[in-house]
């Protein structure tokens, strides 16, 4: 059986024989009708190779949240021990110690920032970041879709809306 590129092909040559006149419409119908059933032959395959992609896809996202929900236990299990370490050490009066094949210290790290005042209007400007601006994508294309000409030809230039076809297999 020809590739689906194949048989896009045959169909512009089907449709080009049929503009110029060169076979009968009987010759051609049947032509028709059988590249028809070779490529709904093709497309079920695609549909069957599809809806397993779509089944991996789901495995896999599910397999992530798992892995991900694995890692984080891990995570808070190494934090609680290192944190029983250092309570250890401390108490222990110990900066440095000898643990087998392992030396464990006591290290100071950088400074953390805490905030005493919680409200940000009494943060002084200068300390406060700004986000960048940011294009309100759904309020330009509803305005493109739905506004009046005057507001379509202020934003000529600056956005236009394009549709494209796809597939949906039901």
């Amino acid at each position: 059986m020809a590739s689906i590129y194949e048989m896009t092909e045959e169909f512009k040559t089907l449709w080009q024989l049929m503009d110029d006149g060169v076979l009968e419409d009987d010759a051609l119908m049947g032509a028709f009708d059988v590249a028809r059933e070779d490529l709904a032959d093709k497309l079920e395959g695609y549909c069957k190779f599809l809806k397993n992609l779509e089944s991996d896809i789901a495995g896999l996202k599910a397999e992530e949240k798992r892995l991900a929900e694995r890692r984080k236990v891990l995570e808070n299990t190494k934090d609680r021990a290192k944190g029983a370490m250092l309570r250890a050490m401390k108490t222990a009066g110990e900066k440095k110690l000898p643990a087998g094949s392992f030396t464990v210290s006591v290290q100071a790290n950088p400074p953390s920032l805490i905030l005493d005042e919680q409200y940000i209007e009494n943060i002084p400007e200068k300390y406060i970041k700004h986000p960048a601006p940011e294009v309100d994508r759904s309020a330009l294309k509803d305005a493109l879709q739905n506004g009046d000409d005057e507001t379509k030809k202020a934003l000529e230039g600056i956005a236009h809306l394009e549709q494209y076809d796809g597939i949906r297999i039901k």
